[in-house]
């Protein structure tokens, strides 16, 4: 089963993450795994986006055609 993306708390912590490289005071080893959570939180992130827009135009061409 595939997990639910959650839009939100994902952006919320790929912008705890941004923070934490930019403070830069983690060990490197750290800061790899934080940058490799955070491509694929970025990665969820533009999935959802991608399958919402493609959801809101069917939902529009679908409207336009019963009009």
């Amino acid at each position: 089963m595939k997990k639910k993306i959650n839009f939100e708390s994902n952006i919320q912590r790929l912008q705890e993450i941004s923070q934490l490289l930019e403070e830069g005071t983690l060990p490197m080893n750290e800061l790899i795994e934080l940058y490799e959570e955070g491509i694929k939180l970025a990665n969820e992130c533009r999935q959802f986006l991608d399958e919402a827009t493609l959801k809101i135009e069917t939902i529009s061409k679908n409207f336009e055609q019963n009009e």
